[in-house]
């Protein structure tokens, strides 16, 4: 799911939803729209977003009534330029996109999901976007000359930059040919930050939200790359399951053989290890050209991928 030729999706609804932004995204705490926050088990409430780049960039939005995916009063939104990617900060109350026309615009998310007129916090066009689970920081990454920069934008309880707390960035050296549209996923625990970055693998690198003060950086100097499956292969998508214990690379060529898509599964534990500990008859072979999405249900017993198989047959 490339922006420019499909959608991109986040879903605000159960908490038993999990996994990487942009397609599947669900907060840690309520949603701000008095819908499902405790022991919810089924997407009978919430709001569902989709960032169309189109003749007219914009973002459409939905309400989960009753069980029923309803139109929300006034979509679509305007979006100021060809969007790159959204996320929403746990607390559900603000999402931020990026696009090419602004860099990147917070929205609060006002009474029945609808979001208000955009404050612009950063020129950066950044390919992918997530909030941490404290709140407290906005994680950009961009492509850069010679690879990628990451950068940790501070941000308040309403969403809004923190300007008591310096803007933190980092280069990367990854080489590829050239990098694609990716996905970043915070951990959990806060701990890593993941980057599917095309043929150049997947970057990982080391995150402490809690270093707001003074202004010392959360990101670490350095990250750990796992290089691709097979040559000619592609990371597309990442995620870690909610219980810290496993993360996953979707990539293309990713199966066994290198011939189609598959799901690469390792343990979280060996993270920053020099060598990271695949599970047991991994990777899984998913069809199609590669898991371009993962989803980790809350427990983590259960995963999904949506995988695509090109734009003359369905995916699954």
């Amino acid at each position: 799911m490339k922006i420019g030729k499909w959608p991109r999706l986040l879903l605000l609804a159960a908490p038993i939803l999990a996994g990487c932004s942009g397609f599947w995204n669900a907060p840690s705490g309520g949603n701000g729209t008095g819908g499902c926050t405790t022991n919810c088990s089924t997407a009978a409430s919430g709001n569902f977003y989709i960032l169309n780049n189109g003749t007219t960039p914009q973002l459409v939005g939905y309400s989960f009534v009753a069980g029923v995916l309803t139109p929300m009063s006034g979509s679509p939104f305007a979006v100021a330029g060809a969007p790159f990617a959204m996320t929403i900060a746990p607390s559900g109350n603000f999402m931020y996109i990026s696009s090419a026309g602004a860099g990147v615009d917070i929205y609060p998310i006002g009474t029945g999901g609808a979001p208000a007129a955009p404050t612009n916090i950063s020129a950066d066009q950044a390919f992918a976007m997530q909030v941490d689970s404290t709140g407290l920081w906005l994680i950009e990454a961009l492509q850069a000359t010679g690879g990628l920069q990451l950068n940790a934008i501070p941000i308040k309880s309403d969403g809004t930059y923190n300007a008591a707390i310096q803007v933190q960035s980092r280069a990367y050296a990854v080489t590829g040919t050239g990098l694609p549209l990716g996905q970043l996923v915070i951990s959990p625990d806060n701990a890593n930050i993941f980057v599917a970055l095309g043929t150049a693998g997947t970057l990982i690198v080391p995150f402490n939200a809690g270093a707001t003060t003074p202004n010392p950086n959360p990101l670490a100097a350095n990250g750990n790359v796992i290089a691709v499956a097979h040559t000619g292969g592609s990371a597309q998508s990442v995620a870690v399951d909610p219980t810290n214990r496993l993360f996953y690379i979707g990539e293309t060529l990713g199966d066994a053989a290198g011939t189609s898509g598959g799901l690469r599964v390792f343990n979280y534990s060996t993270a920053l290890s020099a060598t990271v500990t695949s599970v047991a008859n991994s990777p899984f072979a998913s069809g199609g050209l590669s898991p371009n999405f993962i989803l980790p249900i809350a427990n983590g017993t259960y995963v999904y991928v949506a995988n695509g198989a090109g734009s003359s047959a369905a995916g699954n």
